[in-house]
């Protein structure tokens, strides 16, 4: 077996928790603030309606962004596209907006998110150069976690976020149980792509609930970067 995975079988063999203090501070240390804590949600067209889209693309329609400030204070900021319409141009241009070139983007599973990047920097020459300092400004908070630097019991021997989330930040389980309508990506892609079927009080009652399910997404990728983070100056 390689080191991680030898450590992975000694945790679960122990039913300890094993952190590589080191490593998760040489993670944290290299962050530079303001960090923006980033998610997006999307959703496909078998038979594409507008032009550059491919069949079964991932279409942005939604993102989430904290950003936490070197002083702690945490501010939210996020994009709700409009049913019907080819909002990728718009929210590429929010997303110009609101991040900015200096501090580091944080996604969990950054690969998802710089794909979704890197085609509306293909879509839109003219604003290609800042989308995509926002990919090379980006970090995977996934990485203590693949890694095996956090290792405990209830992660099952799993890094997904649906893991890692109720192991470090337990009280975050029954806040997306809590959730009305929406409580995961497949259900906010579907919601979405449904939207224009609906009457308009169902509508906004379905628009509220992606809203709150986005940004508790990224609001949990604030809890779980401040627990590693606590690590390293305990």
């Amino acid at each position: 077996m390689t080191p991680i995975q030898a450590q992975a079988v000694k945790s679960h063999k122990s039913k300890d928790t094993f952190i590589d203090v080191q490593n998760i501070k040489s993670f944290v240390k290299n962050l530079r603030f303001p960090i923006y804590f980033l998610d997006f949600e999307t959703y496909q067209q078998a038979i594409p309606q507008y032009e550059g889209i491919k069949p079964f693309e991932q279409i942005p329609f939604q993102y989430s962004l904290h950003i936490l400030q070197k002083n702690k204070i945490v501010k939210h900021k996020e994009f709700l596209a409009l049913d019907g319409v080819d909002s990728r141009y718009e929210l590429a241009l929010r997303l110009w907006d609101d991040i900015s070139t200096d501090g580091t983007v944080l996604a969990y599973n950054m690969s998802f998110e710089k794909g979704v990047i890197k085609r509306l920097a293909d879509s839109f020459p003219h604003l290609q150069s800042r989308l995509l300092s926002i990919n090379e400004n980006m970090q995977d908070l996934m990485i203590p976690f693949s890694k095996k630097w956090y290792v405990t019991p209830s992660m099952n021997g799993s890094y997904s976020i649906k893991y890692v989330l109720p192991a470090l930040v337990p009280e975050f389980e029954k806040a997306y149980k809590e959730l009305d309508g929406v409580q995961n990506g497949s259900q906010a892609m579907n919601a979405f792509a449904n939207l224009s079927k609906m009457q308009e009080n169902e509508k906004q009652k379905i628009r509220n609930s992606l809203l709150e399910y986005c940004k508790l997404d990224t609001l949990a990728m604030v809890k779980i970067f401040e627990k590693l983070k606590n690590i390293t100056i305990q």
